[in-house]
């Protein structure tokens, strides 16, 4: 007998439709959480009907997912939670920029109650480093991995809690473990922006520093929000079933519009080089007004 379970992202909300013992498997596998920013469980009493999307979860001889939004079907022969799982955040990503809401690949600090993002495109170029960094004495860690950014109101609304230890650097530094949570978290509660830094964090004595301009920071973000909706990197079933775009006319003109007016009013600064220097040049920028 199918359950129907209701879950929420941020201001979204998906229905599931699937066994109970797979359900209860889905939301048991700890990558649920640490890979859904700010998920939830909600009762039928908290939906009221108000559901973005559906996702039929069904075991058979096929794997297969069948795209035709709101409505998701996915079979396969064997399960595999993180393929669902993904597959639940890539719906997300559609029911939240039609939001205005978008998702970024980084780890972010609060400072003044306000979020330093730590944003880039590539794995190990330091945003969890400087988001711990950017997050000690009196400041706090906000997210790593992702970072939910409401275009609208110019805040973030929704993050990952946990440390993904995904490279050999950060088991060595916390030991063997595959997420670990900072002791100094903020509150659960939107932030208004303070920064964006796209770093590079290197042993470099030197360091590198560039002060985007609006259009620059429009082409990286409207790139980086685009690819997510898009599906570019969502493959599943051992790496061999590619699933189709998210994207619409109507959310892409909508998405760039709502990024244009975004990175007008947002200073993104490029940093390459040791950690202490760019926290340093981030509080200098903070402290300057005329640069927020």
């Amino acid at each position: 007998m199918k359950y129907e379970a209701y879950i929420k992202s941020a201001t979204a909300i998906v229905k599931l439709i699937v066994e109970k013992d797979i359900f209860s498997a889905i939301v048991n596998d700890e990558f649920f959480y640490s890979y859904i920013p700010s998920v939830s469980l909600l009762n039928d009493e908290e939906v009221d009907n108000n559901v973005d999307a559906v996702i039929t979860i069904e075991t058979n001889n096929t794997n297969k997912i069948n795209i035709k939004y709101p409505h998701i079907y996915f079979s396969c022969n064997q399960i595999n939670t993180k393929d669902i799982i993904s597959l639940i955040e890539y719906v997300f990503e559609r029911a939240r920029q039609g939001n205005g809401i978008i998702c970024i690949h980084g780890a972010g600090a609060i400072i003044d109650n306000k979020l330093i993002a730590c944003w880039g495109p590539a794995t190990g170029m330091g945003k969890t480093t400087l988001a711990l960094k950017l997050s000690e004495k009196e400041n706090y860690f906000y997210s790593d991995e992702k970072l939910l950014i409401d275009l609208r109101n110019s805040k973030a609304v929704g993050r990952i809690k946990n440390q993904y230890i995904s490279n050999q650097y950060w088991k060595n530094k916390l030991g063997e473990k595959q997420y670990f949570e900072p002791a100094n978290l903020s509150e659960d509660i939107p932030y208004e922006i303070g920064l964006f830094v796209q770093a590079i964090i290197c042993d470099q004595v030197d360091y590198t520093i560039d002060i985007w301009k609006p259009e620059k920071f429009l082409w990286h973000l409207y790139e980086e929000s685009s690819r997510k909706i898009r599906g570019t990197s969502r493959i599943f079933f051992d790496n061999t079933y590619p699933v189709m775009s998210l994207d619409t006319d109507k959310i892409a003109i909508q998405r760039l519009k709502l990024i244009k007016d975004f990175t007008k009013n947002i200073t993104t600064v490029y940093f390459k080089g040791q950690a202490e220097k760019a926290v340093n040049i981030v509080a200098k920028m903070l402290a300057n007004k005329d640069h927020l």
